[in-house]
């Protein structure tokens, strides 16, 4: 267990060392973005206008009931603060404030819509459409949870005019509220009042019947075997009475849903189906209006727009004529509840005729009677709570009050200069290395010798440090050159190395005995010869490192000739093949270089030989093989020069001729090595490598793409040549061995 710890912390030890190696690499750029986050936050924060927030609250309760008279119907207090959160932000109370306080003429409102060419009109519905929306963006209403208490804000740049919006939509809100109380009780007070009439004429009817009969028939008082039939009369007509009440209720709920426009229902409603489709449809009407006020109908986005406002409208319109449907057979049934009592009732009055008992008879009539009065006393009570509500017109609606009013905001609520150089900050820290792992993640390049063998199974045989690493310090442009790179997939540089200044191109190796020059050389990051120019350098060592390698790989006299190509161009394999071939020659070994690269030749250049015989002098001509060899400054290093370049290399390097010079080669010296173009852009090193014993192939850490790589491995197998390994140039040694490597090499650098 301890054991499995161990390897867990060591394993995200390792990970948070390459993430923070990636982050190092790319500093530059991690930097740059950094610092443009925290700019652009400032500068935003200094440049852009502020906004004032009014800020006020309102109490809201369930509203009184009118009708039913019994609890039929109820809505919870949480329903009723979200319709009314909806309605503080409906579009026509909107308009009223708009209209209120004529803020199509206020510069400080109007003047944030869109500017126009033409001149606007205040009739205008396209300019009053932006208007009403301009005004709800700026409406923010919250509910302060567990509580019935509603908070409210507007927002604009005038802290003035944003207190007044405020206040009107107060306003216009408690008069919305009171009006439809308003109306409501109105509507209720004309139906009780027919009702109520009617009512009074039955009533008198049955007193003149009641009193008539009593007369008539001088009643008696009612016998044991009447009493029964009269108390069942009783209890029937109270049932009726029951019935009646209720079918007034159903039938004044069933006229206040049918009135109802679209989308508006009274609060007796209460159904979620409606509720939720009721929403889809005011939200989609809303963004199609706002959306018509800057694109055609005929747009593609508009007409899938108005299909979905015209399948809400549809859905909201199916959903109320159900719920008008069940309200109406509701009606009904209450209807027929009270007709069926009405017909039991008459039964038992027959009944009672049929007996011929007067008695009955007048106590039937008697208990209607006072049925009658009971419900016109109940009519005439709830008549005068709609009249008296009637007559709040004029006043503030009971279940809604404002706590606090709008006050003049002291202080701009946005920009928050400190939050949003704090988010730039944040934002920039970690926008920056987001990007460097995103860059990184996409770099599908060889990086380290791990990438090596994970995708072509071959060694390496050495590391190259990038030069750059000792020398000149990366800054922006370097980090952009390698940004670059990585986008494109191309380097500029002739040898797979950082680019050159200007001064630095006109700049060639001299001999040996140069020594001011190898100095210049140096200072101007070039690494070509730079294992003999700079012996105690890291890129030097890690040379000497590759011919160990070579000598321990390949025992004496069974690897002589040696190919060194690359995938791509601009790799560095001319400079590696020089390198390499120093260091053998340091190690007492007989070494010759061919300039094989008929197409863009280097060795002759790097050495300083650019006269005599060359490679396509003796291939195409009657020249000796021995008068090809030229000695360089560097005892036991000899070089053939590559010659003029031919129209034809591929067949000057597969003639016969290349066969004879390759075995004088091998009799004369240790090791022959060939620098070819690169393996994927021409045929040349593979219509060499049948003559040759081994390929190498090199590769830029961090710019030859692994496909790439793969498949110069491939074209080898395919020839059936022998791959001796890859050296991989230009490596990163933070990528490569961490820290510690560096640090070594820097501290055993001598003075």
């Amino acid at each position: 267990m301890n054991e499995l710890s161990s390897e867990t912390k060591t394993g995200l030890l390792t990970q948070i060392q390459h993430y923070w190696h990636i982050i190092l690499k790319w500093k530059w750029l991690v930097s740059l973005f950094f610092l443009m986050s925290v700019t652009a936050a400032t500068v935003y924060s200094f440049v852009t206008k502020p906004v004032y927030v009014a800020k006020g609250s309102m109490w809201i309760e369930d509203e009184p009931k009118i009708l039913p008279f019994e609890e039929i119907q109820s809505l919870g207090g949480g329903s009723n603060v979200q319709s009314q959160m909806r309605l503080l932000q409906s579009r026509t109370l909107a308009a009223e404030i708009i209209e209120k306080l004529k803020l199509f003429e206020n510069p400080d409102f109007a003047g944030n819509l869109p500017k126009e060419k033409k001149p606007i009109d205040p009739s205008d519905p396209v300019f009053r459409e932006l208007l009403t929306e301009s005004l709800l963006r700026s409406i923010s209403v919250t509910s302060v949870g567990g509580t019935r208490l509603v908070d409210v804000q507007f927002s604009n740049r005038n802290p003035k005019l944003a207190m007044e919006i405020l206040n009107a939509l107060f306003d216009g809100y408690i008069n919305m509220i009171v009006q439809k109380r308003f109306a409501t009780s109105e509507q209720a007070a004309k139906f009780l009042n027919t009702q109520i009439a009617s009512l009074r004429s039955e009533i008198e009817e049955a007193e003149d019947k009641l009193n008539k009969y009593g007369s008539e028939k001088d009643i008696l008082p009612l016998t044991a075997a009447e009493a029964p039939t009269v108390s069942r009369l009783a209890e029937i007509n109270k049932a009726l009475t029951a019935a009646t009440i209720e079918k007034i209720n159903k039938f004044n709920y069933y006229n206040q849903i049918k009135s109802a426009p679209l989308g508006e229902f009274p609060d007796l409603l209460n159904d979620s189906m409606i509720q939720r489709l009721r929403e889809q449809y005011l939200t989609l009407n809303r963004e199609y209006a706002k959306r018509l006020t800057t694109v055609r109908p005929a747009y593609p986005e508009m007409q899938r727009l108005k299909s979905e406002l015209d399948a809400a409208t549809e859905a909201l319109q199916k959903e109320t004529q159900n719920a008008i449907r069940t309200a109406y057979a509701d009606y009904q049934a209450a209807l027929q509840r009270e007709q069926s009592l009405l017909r039991l009732l008459e039964d038992k009055k027959n009944e009672a005729y049929k007996a011929n008992s007067n008695s009955v008879i007048y106590n039937s009539l008697r208990i209607e009677l006072e049925n009658k009065k009971s419900l016109l006393e109940a009519l005439s009570k709830r008549q005068n709570e709609t009249d008296v509500s009637s007559r709040l017109k004029g006043l503030e609606a009971l279940n809604v009050w404002v706590v606090d009013r709008a006050a003049f905001p002291l202080k701009p609520a946005s920009p928050n200069k400190r939050k949003n150089v704090l988010i730039g900050l944040i934002l920039g820290l970690g926008g920056g290395i987001g990007l460097a792992l995103f860059i990184e993640y996409i770099n599908n390049t060889v990086k380290t010798s791990k990438d090596v063998t994970t995708s072509t199974g071959l060694p390496t045989l050495g590391v190259i440090p990038a030069f750059d690493i000792e020398a000149n310090p990366r800054g922006l442009r370097s980090e952009f050159s390698r940004l670059k790179s990585i986008i494109s997939g191309k380097n500029r540089s002739s040898d797979g190395h950082p680019p050159r200044r200007k001064n630095d191109v006109s700049s060639l190796l001299g001999n040996s005995n140069n020594k001011t020059q190898s100095d210049n050389d140096l200072s101007r990051g070039k690494i070509e010869l730079i294992a003999s120019r700079e012996p105690n350098s890291i890129q030097a060592e890690s040379y000497r490192s590759i011919r160990t390698t070579l000598l321990v790989f390949s025992p004496p006299g069974k690897i002589k000739s040696i190919l060194v190509t690359s995938p791509l161009a601009r790799e560095g394999k001319s400079a590696t093949l020089a390198n390499v071939g120093i260091t053998l020659s340091q190690a007492g070994k007989r070494v010759v270089i061919v300039d094989a690269d008929l197409r863009k030749p280097k060795q002759s250049r790097m050495f300083g030989l650019n006269s005599g015989w060359g490679l396509t002098h003796f291939v195409s001509s009657f020249i000796d093989a021995a008068d090809l060899v030229r000695p360089t400054q560097y005892p036991n290093l000899f070089l053939i020069t590559s010659g003029p370049i031919p129209a034809n290399p591929i067949e000057l390097l597969t003639s016969e001729k290349m066969d004879h010079l390759i075995a004088f080669l091998k009799r004369s010296f240790d090791y022959i090595l060939f620098d070819t173009p690169p393996i994927l852009a021409v045929s040349d090193a593979l219509a060499i490598g049948p003559m040759i014993d081994g390929v190498i192939l090199v590769a830029r850490g961090g710019q030859t793409p692994v496909p790439a790589l793969k498949q110069a491995k491939q074209k080898i197998d395919a020839h059936k040549l022998k791959c001796l390994g890859v050296i991989l140039n230009g490596v990163n040694l933070v990528e490569q061995d961490g820290y510690y490597a560096k640090q070594y090499y820097q501290y055993s650098k001598p003075e």
